[in-house]
């Protein structure tokens, strides 16, 4: 009976861990709230934000150099959006990686375009996963910048 009690917390933490994250972000565009090159980000940064100082054409080469930088694949690309996945590593739990990434992005103005970022991570290897939201605006910001 006792080995039932913990299995069911390990079904658990695993369950709780690998649903957390979102597949479209949950942040929208305010003019008064948005600064120029300044992330806006939610606590557990599985969801981000930025107004980017650049055109849609440069915010998405950015995107995806980012995306490249931080090991991920690209699944499925538009004028406006790019899924991509990061790629699974042996880790100290079940594996890292696997975490999906979606960026989204709408021009404002000619060179600011709002972007936004959800991580979504998976059921299996979900406890050896992370949000990486924050990070991918926050490089996002620095390519622009320099």
């Amino acid at each position: 009976m006792k080995a039932l009690g913990v299995a069911g917390v390990v079904i658990s933490v695993v369950l709780i861990s690998g649903c957390a994250g979102m597949a479209t972000s949950g942040l929208t565009y305010n003019n008064e709230q948005h600064k120029l090159n300044t992330p806006q980000k939610t606590e557990a940064c599985y969801d981000a934000s930025v107004l980017l100082g650049a055109n849609v054409e440069r915010t998405k080469d950015v995107t995806k150099m980012v995306l490249a930088a931080i090991d991920t694949t690209v699944g499925e690309e538009t004028a406006n959006s790019i899924a991509a996945q990061r790629n699974r590593h042996i880790g100290v739990f079940v594996g890292s990686g696997g975490e999906e990434l979606f960026v989204n992005w709408k021009a404002i103005e000619t060179e600011k375009t709002f972007v936004t970022v959800a991580t979504k991570t998976g059921f299996v290897g979900g406890a050896g996963q992370k949000a990486w939201s924050c990070q991918v605006v926050d490089e996002m910001v620095k390519m622009v910048v320099k």
